[in-house]
């Protein structure tokens, strides 16, 4: 009774969770960069992406020889200035990614041959709240591990390690640049968002999630698993709501790319053994495509009903076929007798 008490008790408190993130109305828009300079890989020495909303608006590497022409959606003068930056940017963190990069093998002693594969990365957001709250981050990081942040407000950086703090020192050692990037992280970077979100909206389409459920046996214990796909933007809550549920145990929950533009996900719970027929379990989804939720409901006893009429329809034409032949048979012996 206490068990069905607290699933009844997380049942609404996960609707009135689902139902508040409902009421804040609209999604997180961004504007994010990667920068990557690399060594050692049979890849160009620096890559740059530019990102709205998980979308692609920018891309250069070192072994492009002309400079990324302006979209023909882009067709303001504001619009081509900003352009004409990014073009012009990118060329100088090139160059900064490779003094980064540098830096970075010198001080972790990573010099020994420059067949090593050495990675150094940039990462940029600016997100744009519902609410209208503004928030900027820029973060270093080499060979995966934390490197370098850049803190907006002090106009300075913070070294996350010890060998950063060369690098540190030399960034910071042109005031004026630091006041270029401070400004940039605290206007210049939101003005280009919102450009973006006004002249790229076509690019920027919001896809309805699929969801479909399955059903599936690990260490004896039935697991049910709520698939959703085709999505975006990437953005999604997932939920399962029924009494007795448990979480998978290791499940890792990831966001993953589809390669055309959309995401899918999904999450699993483990179903309770007694009485399954009594109670229905049901994945909540909710995402800024649709005003609502899409809710799909796992009943056992439909599931069982649904597989006995499979059985019947299967059965019923496998009868009438072989009744089919067998007329056909005759009437070809009638024929050959003529």
């Amino acid at each position: 009774m206490e068990k069905m008490k607290e699933s009844y008790i997380h049942c609404v408190l996960l609707l009135l969770l689902l139902h508040l993130l409902q009421l804040s109305g609209g999604e997180v828009n961004s504007i994010t960069a990667y920068f990557i300079g690399i060594q050692g890989l049979n890849l160009p020495d620096y890559m740059e992406r530019i990102a709205v909303n998980d979308v692609t608006m920018f891309y250069y590497d070192s072994s492009m020889k002309d400079e990324v022409s302006c979209p023909d959606w882009l067709n303001t003068s504001s619009g081509k200035r900003h352009w004409m930056d990014i073009n012009l940017i990118s060329l100088h963190n090139k160059h900064s990614m490779a003094t980064a990069l540098k830096s970075a093998i010198l001080q972790f002693n990573q010099t020994a041959s420059s067949s090593d594969v050495n990675i150094y990365q940039g990462y940029s957001r600016c997100s744009l709240y519902p609410n209208g709250t503004l928030k900027a981050l820029l973060t270093h990081a080499f060979n995966g591990k934390d490197f370098l942040t850049f803190d907006v407000d002090r106009k300075s950086y913070i070294a996350s390690v010890p060998q950063a703090v060369i690098y540190k020192r030399q960034r910071e050692a042109n005031p004026v640049l630091l006041e270029i990037m401070a400004s940039f992280y605290k206007k210049t970077c939101f003005e280009r968002l919102k450009m973006f979100l006004q002249h790229a909206s076509v690019h920027i389409v919001k896809k309805v999630p699929e969801v479909r459920l399955f059903k599936s046996f690990k260490s004896g214990s039935s697991v049910l698993t709520c698939h959703v796909n085709g999505f975006y933007p990437k953005q999604v809550q997932v939920e399962w709501i029924g009494a007795g549920l448990q979480p998978v145990d290791g499940e890792v929950i990831e966001v993953l790319p589809n390669g055309d533009g959309t995401y899918q996900t999904r999450r699993s719970v483990i179903r309770p053994e007694e009485n399954p027929e009594k109670h229905s379990y049901s994945c909540v989804v909710q995402h800024s495509s649709i005003a609502g939720n899409i809710t799909k409901t796992w009943v056992a006893e439909e599931h069982s009903l649904l597989a006995v009429w499979i059985s019947l329809v299967c059965i019923l034409v496998i009868i009438g076929t072989g009744l089919v032949l067998r007329k056909f048979c005759r009437c070809g012996k009638t024929d050959t007798g003529i």
